[in-house]
């Protein structure tokens, strides 16, 4: 721990209490002379405080809060000989169950400052933005953006309960044009998911059996169709584990790029954020984040 100082970014609005909580361990650590802490104002941009940490010397820099503040933070880390670390305070903290970082504040607390290893993970660029887990366009995305901040915080996760009700009250299918490295794709879609990371829901759950954060390359799955009731049925298809043996589902990655174009327009969230709407133009990092992770991880 002598040669390390690591430098602790807080949300403070993710999720329900597990963030105040975090933040009393981490003054601990912080007392110690060990690190520091910078707990994000509203609306304060968590990639520029990480660029501010990295150019004060962190050899480390800390997560607290959702999927959304993992990505935020990645994205000053790109390239960089600095570890980014993860504690899980948000919603859903997907990304962190996809590695196997525990849940709890103190255990991934633990992992940090304790025996880890390190993990290259791709990311996805949309406009210099940068990306870690997965992107959505349509139906879910559409639903996402009436769910309110307050919402999110009183439901927790039974706030998909709600999602669910949006989803289908504005479902509008959507014409896509669509280019995948150098492949070009056409048709009707529900919904677009790009996965980095394979996880829906809870681990045993899976976009796919062979989505890799780390293996260069995106996935991309198009529920197909134009009616609510093939929405439906495409959803459930996708977690029965029927991939690549539902027509509702089309199947494609990609190692490069993609450029997605829908009509009519709709919302892009990534990460469980907001971003922009259609069209889309995504840019694939190989191994250019260094993640802390459970040791022997697989």
């Amino acid at each position: 721990m002598a040669d390390r100082f690591l430098h602790f970014i807080v949300n403070p609005y993710a999720g329900a209490d597990a963030g105040r909580y975090a933040i009393l361990k981490i003054r601990e650590i912080v007392k110690r002379g060990a690190g520091d802490m910078n707990i994000l104002r509203k609306g304060e941009d968590a990639t520029i405080v990480a660029e501010q940490a990295l150019r004060r010397g962190a050899t480390d820099i800390i997560a607290v809060g959702g999927d959304g503040t993992v990505s935020g933070v990645a994205s000053a880390l790109v390239d960089e000989n600095v570890n980014l670390g993860i504690i899980p305070t948000g919603t859903a903290n997907m990304f962190a169950r996809e590695l196997d970082i525990p849940i709890l504040v103190i255990e991934s607390l633990d992992l940090i400052m304790g025996e880890h290893d390190i993990r290259y993970v791709d990311l996805m660029d949309i406009n210099g933005r940068k990306f870690i887990h997965q992107i959505i366009l349509g139906a879910s995305s559409e639903a996402l953006s009436r769910v309110t901040p307050q919402e999110k915080r009183l439901l927790r996760r039974s706030v998909y309960v709600l999602m669910g009700l949006h989803m289908f009250h504005y479902f509008k299918p959507m014409k896509i044009h669509a280019m995948i490295d150098d492949v070009n794709v056409n048709g009707w879609a529900s919904q677009i998911l790009i996965a980095n990371s394979g996880i829906l829901g809870i681990r045993s759950l899976r976009l796919g059996p062979s989505i890799r954060v780390d293996d260069g390359i995106v996935n991309i799955i198009f529920m197909c169709g134009k009616s609510k009731a093939q929405f439906i049925l495409a959803g459930l298809h996708l977690i029965s584990g029927l991939h690549g043996m539902s027509n509702l589902l089309d199947f494609h990655t990609a190692n490069r790029s993609i450029r997605i174009e829908t009509e009519p327009t709709t919302i892009i969230r990534a990460d469980g954020e907001f971003i922009d709407t259609t069209p889309l133009d995504l840019t694939i990092l190989p191994a250019s984040v260094r993640i802390i992770v459970p040791r022997n991880m697989q």
